[in-house]
Order: structure tokens, then C-alpha cells, then sequence
């Protein structure tokens, strides 16, 4: 969870997972202020945030205080829920439309691959608060709403929001957020708020350099040489590649650091008939909580007809705890049991 302001709006960075993630959102917004009966000066804005029914109880208890909450989001499903998960997610959906109705927008990424398509620049400027994703997708958005933009904003999000791969592909800007992001220290349980700083400290760059600063865009490009160097890392990771299953290309990172997981996803991706791509790795909100977590990715030109969650039972919970995360159907993270009891036996009926 990381907060600053952006061309003056209090912005709160966070997921929607957890109770205490609903009690955060809440504080956060009653300390910028109290409702003043303005539905512009009372708006806070969600964007990029998904459905949850933790973020369903933000909204609820939001409301009932007297603000006006307005939601935009990318994350709805596409066709009949088929586990858990996503009827969960539905239900979520379901009850933000009926508490916020027009001021409720939540589409799917097929038709907005980023989340800044969903707003107009500076349609928020006067809002109270903006609650936004922790990752690029959500800057970018909130930067948009805020009345920050640049001409090549929503094509840069919609690749930032998308794999590892397509991240550094935008502009030259957009690609010192995606190498910063690549480099940022690693989840480290003993000091979560690390990761944290740092990332607060790389998001309030970035924006400061869109907006022409120097000195900002200066130390975005000290970055580069680390990214340089993650490169060059991510080149031997793939080297020491091995397939687990067939079409299923797995590295095992969990003694490395500084590589770039777009660039090893790229290269295994190029090892012959690869499906699936697997890390395993130390890092990530699982591996946090159980040590270790294997994220796992449908190659590029699989993704059409290969749904990754397909490898999980109908019913299953998702969240750190749970050691399963996807939001999409070509990525999906899953913890040491999960692997070895559901996933690997899964890979068998792989086609």
C-alpha cells in the first residue's frame, strides 16, 4: 500500500483483498476530508481497482458516511463464471452497480485494455480522493483522471497492463516505468514497506518526469544500467530451463535477483512447442507467506485458446492465503502445494 498525491488529489495505492484493505480505504478517505454535501468536491474515484467484496464493503461503508463514490474497472468477466473466483467477482460486480448506478462503469479488458481508456484527462481533477491498482495500469489511470496525460497515455497503459513481454515496448517514458518496475527490491517479509518506498518513490518519479522535470527523468534513467544488467541475468536464467511437462518451460529463481522476468518469459517462450512458462521464485505476495511461489504464464501465441485457470478445480478460493492468485486467464501464481497437488497432476490433460 503506497499513497501520495497527484497534481494534488490524495491517491491511495492498494488491493482490495483483505478486511484490513477496507478499513484502509476508508480511513484514508475520511482523513482528506469529511462530505460537504459537493458531489463534485465528495467524489472518490476507484479505477483499475477489482471487484472484491471487501471493496464492495469500501464503497458500501463509503456511501453510507455521504460520499460519492464512482467506479471504473477492466476486471469483469467475459463469459459465464466458471469457478469460485469468478462468482465471487460477479456477485461483487453485481452489488456495485446496484449501490453506485451510473457512477458505476466495470467493463472487461477485451474492450479496454487499460484502464485510462475508462476516464477523460482531468474528468477528476476536483475529486476528493482517487483509490487506484498498485501497478502501472492504475498510475497511468489515476494520473489520466487526475489531469495528467500525455498523447501516447492509453497505448503506453495498455502494454504496461499487459505481459511481462509487451511491458517495455511503449515509449521511451513508459519504458523507464516499466525498467523501474522491473527493478524494484524484492517483497521481503521481514520488511514488507520496503518494496513499498521504493515503488512510491518510482510512481511519484515517473509522474514527476511526465510532467517535464528533469531532475525526475534524470534518476528514472539511473535505472537503466540495472535494467541493463537484469538482462543479462535473465539470458543465463533461461539457459538452466527445463520442461516439466510437455510444452511446460520452468527456471527455478529462488537463490537469484536482478533479472528481468519479461525479457525470461520472452526467452523461454522461444524454446521449442513452450505453452506455459513457469518461475519459481521467493518473491510475490505468496511466496511472502509460504516461501515460495511459481508464477505461471500462457505463451503469446497460446493465449487465444488456453485459459491457465483451467488447470484448477472448479471451486477454488484465491488470495495470498489461499496460495492461488489470477485475474486473468493467461497469468496465474500459485504457492509449493498448490503445485505439486493441483497443478502438476493438471499438466497431464494439457492440450
Amino acid at each position: 500500500m503506497i499513497s501520495f498525491k497527484i497534481n494534488n488529489i490524495p491517491t491511495l495505492f492498494i488491493k482490495g483483498y483483505t478486511p484490513a484493505d477496507t478499513d484502509t480505504i476508508v480511513g484514508f478517505v475520511k482523513k482528506v476530508g469529511e462530505p460537504t454535501g459537493d458531489s463534485v468536491a465528495d467524489s472518490v474515484l476507484f479505477i483499475d481497482t477489482p471487484a472484491t467484496l471487501h471493496t464492495v464493503a469500501a464503497v458500501r461503508k463509503l456511501k453510507a458516511e455521504g460520499y460519492r463514490v464512482v467506479f471504473k474497472d477492466h476486471h469483469g468477466i467475459e463469459a459465464e463464471p466458471r469457478n469460485e473466483v469468478e462468482k465471487n467477482r460477479e456477485i461483487a460486480v453485481s452489488e456495485l452497480r446496484k449501490l453506485l448506478g451510473k457512477d458505476c462503469n466495470i467493463t472487461v479488458r477485451s474492450l479496454h485494455p487499460a484502464c485510462s481508456t475508462l476516464v477523460k484527462v482531468g474528468e477528476f481533477k476536483n475529486a476528493l480522493a482517487i483509490i487506484a491498482d498498485p501497478d502501472a495500469d492504475g498510475l497511468t489511470a489515476a494520473m489520466k483522471a487526475a489531469g495528467l496525460s500525455y498523447p501516447e497515455l492509453d497505448e503506453d497503459a495498455a502494454k504496461l497492463d499487459g505481459q511481462p513481454s509487451l511491458q517495455v515496448t511503449g515509449t521511451y517514458i513508459s519504458q523507464l516505468l516499466a525498467k523501474g518496475v522491473a527493478t524494484l527490491p524484492p517483497t521481503d517479509p521481514r520488511n514488507p514497506a520496503s518494496r513499498d518506498k521504493a515503488k512510491s518513490q518510482l510512481f511519484s518519479q515517473w509522474v514527476l518526469a511526465v510532467q517535464g522535470n528533469a531532475d525526475a527523468l534524470a534518476n528514472l534513467k539511473k535505472g537503466e544500467a540495472a535494467y541493463d544488467t537484469a538482462i543479462k541475468l535473465s539470458q543465463e536464467l533461461a539457459e538452466n530451463a527445463r520442461e516439466v511437462a510437455p510444452g511446460v518451460m520452468l527456471v527455478d529463481v529462488m537463490d537469484r535477483l536482478g533479472f528481468d522476468e519479461g525479457t525470461l518469459q520472452v526467452l523461454l517462450e522461444q524454446k521449442p512447442n513452450c505453452k506455459i512458462t513457469v518461475v519459481r521464485k521467493g518473491i510475490g505476495p505468496i511466496a511472502a507467506l509460504n516461501g515460495v511461489q511459481y508464477s505461471l504464464a500462457v505463451a503469446k501465441s497460446c493465449q487465444p485458446g488456453l485459459d491457465i485457470r483451467d488447470l484448477l478445480p472448479s471451486q477454488f478460493e484465491t488470495g495470498p492465503e489461499a496460495g492461488i492468485i489470477s485475474n486473468v486467464s493467461f497469468l496465474l501464481h500459485v504457492s509449493q502445494p498448490v503445485w505439486e497437488k493441483q497443478i502438476m497432476p493438471a499438466f497431464k490433460n494439457l492440450k
